[in-house]
């Protein structure tokens, strides 16, 4: 049997006609052709994924025009996304930079995806990348790093000059007083599976800023960091690694003198580095989100004389047990520690040091060391506890003068201190939502109804044991009390004038909303959701928090409702204001009555009022 079909110059055998024309028409670029194939014979584009596809021969030749006609005619949502990535690697492969760009920037194809395969495995060739460092072509390479692609091992592997040529084009010289052409290496976001010193060994002692976050490193070279001398700023956030290049002695550690920052937040370290222990000008450690057990895995006699300017030290969300203090003490130049979301169940003892904001939240705390008002008094500014096992609430927590912020939510609190306890003057938010803040030891009570208890037989009106000082008076703006067992609002939050925001919602005890509520002026936002509050309607609270307030100072003021609607209708004679009048109080008109200029003057009473129960009215005749 006889085949008829065409052999391109490609290589490829067409034998579906329709292909045969496209092939024609995408390979000598004749938009024309491809239109009336289109739009005249209706010949739709196949959308199988084969060599011989029009879409594909079109990105093959680079016929930008013919790629971008093609594609416009096949409906978005049916426009197939391994079709457009297998043409983006074809591009890639053939060096059409602009059918490249096309491709990524009109119609969203993935530098990422490998799009060619063979019996489901996919082919390493389909890799834009790949295609690309095997063509030898630069600037497409540069334009896939530039929109998402990295680097897989095969193309490090197979054409490891280009990767290096690539890598190298990354390079930025940064100005520095101290280091000669200083330079920063900025390898980010590059999936890179593996790290060469071939790379960037002959650099290496003008390396000031290392960044190498948001790759699949598991491993690291052992000049990193160690090695590199005059190394300021590391990031390697978002990595697989479990380990920093061990170091057996502070001799091993010679980029002791310049480095200040390190960012390994998102990786899977069991313990920070013993190295950092011997960086004397370290300012910043950012380790969150990484599976910490310990601070520090080193021995006990190990001689080490770094950390002592440390300002910021973020573990959160770790695993960690307690905090050592023989290395907490050392930390004399701490202003940020942020050991959230870890197993801590004690908080070190306070030392000396300049700390202003502490977030420990989301621990198993039961207690809190009474030494802090003592070394942080004037210092800190945020103290966080919340989601801990706090029982009581020491009073020398409110001793910190300089506090503005301080968040206790969900934790078993029963009562504050005393209000003479209180020194932070300056405290702006207070969160204490979450507590178990009004319970009694008989729990807590719900009203029992009047008309079944007699007189001398009610429950007398709750008397809140909360009670907030005066100095918080013209400071404290935003107060959380919801999700407590409050049987009333306490009336000492009445007196807080600078008060922005109140939360009281899910306390079923309160009933009732204190009208001196209403002398808050600055108060905008009232949460009362899950309250059955007797003395606001229910419509005015549906109005929101202005509402409820008006209604209070209205309250206060022993404003009374005035359903009293008064109409004045004027005009010149004979217009129908009479008529009018009539029509609205009776529902018909009354014949034409001549009359002369007068005022008269009426009453009506309606039958069904609907918050108007009566009105009068004036009409004035000239």
């Amino acid at each position: 049997m006889c085949v008829q079909g065409w052999r391109c110059s490609c290589g490829l055998f067409i034998s579906d006609p329709p292909n045969m024309y496209y092939h024609s028409s995408a390979q000598h670029g004749d938009l024309e052709s491809v239109r009336y194939l289109l739009k005249e014979a209706h010949i739709s584009v196949p959308q199988e994924l084969s060599n011989s596809n029009p879409a594909i021969l079109a990105a093959y030749y680079g016929q930008t025009d013919i790629v971008k006609e093609l594609l416009d005619s096949i409906p978005g949502p049916f426009l197939r996304r391994d079709l457009l990535n297998w043409m983006l690697a074809t591009s890639c492969q053939q060096g059409h930079v602009d059918v490249v760009r096309l491709l990524v920037h009109g119609y969203e194809a993935d530098a990422r995806d490998c799009a060619i395969h063979s019996d489901e495995f996919p082919v390493v060739t389909g890799l834009p990348l790949y295609a690309a460092a095997r063509a030898g072509n630069e600037e497409i390479a540069r334009f896939l790093l530039q929109n998402g692609a990295g680097f897989s091992s095969y193309t490090l592997i197979d054409h490891p000059a280009f990767s290096k040529q690539l890598l190298r084009l990354k390079l930025e010289e940064t100005p520095s007083r101290r280091v000669k052409e200083a330079v920063s290496v900025c390898w980010s976001g590059l999936q890179l599976p593996f790290l060469e010193l071939d790379w960037f060994m002959d650099i290496s002692s003008r390396i000031t800023r290392l960044d190498l976050s948001s790759n699949n490193l598991a491993a690291l070279p052992s000049v990193v960091p160690w090695g590199l001398i005059n190394l300021q700023i590391l990031d390697l956030s978002n990595n697989l690694l479990k380990e920093l290049p061990p170091t057996l002695s502070s001799q091993e550690v010679i980029c002791s003198r310049y480095t200040w920052q390190q960012e390994l937040d998102q990786n899977k370290l069991s313990s920070l580095p013993a190295g950092f222990l011997h960086l004397t000008h370290l300012q910043r450690i950012a380790a969150a989100k990484n599976q910490l057990t310990v601070l520090f895995d080193s021995h006990a006699t190990t001689n080490w004389i770094g950390l002592r300017k440390l300002e910021e030290l973020d573990v959160s969300n770790n695993s960690l047990t307690s905090l050592p203090t023989a290395v907490m003490h050392c930390l004399k130049s701490m202003s940020f520690l942020n050991v959230s979301r870890n197993k801590l169940g004690s908080f070190p003892d306070p030392w000396a040091c300049p700390l202003k904001q502490c977030k420990a939240s989301s621990n198993v705390i039961e207690t809190l060391p009474n030494t802090i008002s003592i070394f942080w008094r004037t210092k800190l500014q945020e103290v966080d506890f919340s989601d801990n096992s706090l029982k009581e609430l020491p009073s020398y927590i409110f001793e910190l003068e300089a506090l503005v912020s301080l968040r206790l939510c969900g934790n078993h609190i029963v009562t504050l201190p005393a209000p003479n306890k209180w020194k932070c003057s300056q405290l702006r938010a207070l969160d204490l939502s979450r507590n178990q803040l009004g319970k009694t030891e008989e729990g807590p009570k719900s009203r029992r109804l009047a008309f079944l208890t007699t007189w001398n037989r009610r429950d007398p009106d709750p008397v809140c044991p909360i009670e907030f000082p005066m100095i918080l008076r013209d400071s404290l703006e935003v107060l959380y009390l919801n999700d407590n067992q409050l049987e009333c609002v306490p009336q000492s939050v009445c007196g807080l004038h600078s008060l922005t925001e109140l939360y009281l919602s899910n306390n079923p005890g309160i009933r009732e909303l204190p009208a001196e509520l209403g002398q808050l002026s600055n108060l905008w936002q009232l949460d009362t959701e899950g309250l059955n509050i007797s003395n606001v309607p229910q419509d005015v609270r549906k109005e929101g928090p202005a509402s409820v307030l008006a209604f209070l100072r209205a309250h206060l003021r022993k404003a009374e409702p005035c359903k009293l609607l008064k109409m004045l209708v004027i005009g010149p004679p004979r217009q129908g204001k009479t008529a009018l009048l009539e029509a609205l109080q009776t529902g018909r008109a009354s014949a034409f009555t001549p009359a002369e200029c007068s005022i008269s003057t009426s009453t009506w009473e309606l039958e069904k009022p609907n918050r108007i129960t009566g009105s009068s009215s004036k009409n004035y005749s000239q």
